[in-house]
């Protein structure tokens, strides 16, 4: 998998270890690196904030960014809710404007999943899988991952947002593309990437939001593995920025190698047929619209 790194600013400079970039369109005027980027709508945080925004300003910054894809502007459904139909003429008029535009399919009921896919493959071979941001949505991760199987066996290439975490890219385990910003918010809270392991409080304050305090062992293994894979800054952990890169560092050059439900049951998933699996989530769906 491809994993874009998402970057809010130009205080964490990932770009530099030359990956892939993600940049949302709300917080960005130009593209300051060479680097593979893609864009994304903000669509998610114009639904949360209330934001009122046009289709024909998103093409405006779109062409300004000029950067390799955009995302559609894209209006989230809740699992199991119907596709919100604007989204489909969101895409065909930025599609219209010669703009490489990447459709957005959510875990929507079963029906509108296939009317989606129906709708873009005249246009693309590429969709984005927006169902598990937020990862609070009602449903759980069971039809996250159901629905996401469901799309991928019907579609050529998958990009899934918000799943760049080695943790996340072994649930999306055949995914081509994904994206993480949560390398710096690890970092702000004082959060650091072990490894395989996952992640640990090295931070100097008494609250660790709930996570296990680093021992000596795992920071020898951290140091080893950066000093290994030649990590090109001088290794520091006391401040967010330092931590931010390299837990950047570590998603992009390792792996998880823990097992866990999600894990072993996108395994399992995957080995159903796309029928199966749509009987599957039907289920899941009544027993949400019954709650």
């Amino acid at each position: 998998m491809n994993i874009f790194l998402g970057v809010q600013d130009l205080k964490v400079p990932v770009w530099e270890f030359g990956s892939s970039v993600m940049i949302n369109q709300l917080s960005w005027n130009s593209i300051p690196w060479k680097n593979r980027t893609w864009v994304d709508s903000g669509g998610y945080q114009i639904m949360k904030k209330g934001i009122k925004i046009d289709i024909k300003e998103v093409e405006k910054k779109y062409k300004i960014l000029n950067a390799d894809a955009y995302m559609n502007l894209d209006i989230p459904s809740m699992p199991c809710e119907k596709v919100d139909e604007r989204n489909f003429r969101h895409f065909e008029y930025l599609y219209t404007k010669e703009i490489n535009i990447i459709p957005v399919i959510h875990a929507y009921n079963t029906d509108d999943i296939d009317k989606a896919i129906d709708f873009y493959t005249q246009y693309t071979d590429t969709v984005a899988f927006g169902g598990i941001v937020p990862p609070t949505l009602k449903g759980g991760r069971k039809i996250v991952i159901y629905t996401y199987h469901y799309i991928k066996k019907a579609i050529k290439k998958i990009h899934v947002l918000g799943a760049g975490s080695p943790f996340m890219r072994k649930i999306f385990f055949n995914a081509d593309t994904g994206d993480t910003a949560s390398y710096r918010i690890r970092g702000a809270m004082g959060h650091i990437l072990i490894p395989g392991k996952g992640e640990r409080y090295a931070g100097e304050r008494k609250k660790s939001w709930g996570t296990k305090k680093v021992t000596r062992e795992e920071l020898e293994l951290l140091f080893s593995f950066l000093e290994k894979t030649h990590y090109p800054y001088e290794i520091k952990i006391n401040d967010w920025i330092n931590r931010s890169l390299i837990n950047a560092w570590v998603m992009l050059y390792s792996e998880y190698e823990g097992e866990s439900w999600e894990i072993k049951l996108s395994r399992e998933v995957d080995k159903l047929s796309r029928d199966e699996i749509k009987e599957k989530i039907i289920s899941f769906c009544k027993q949400i619209i019954n709650k």
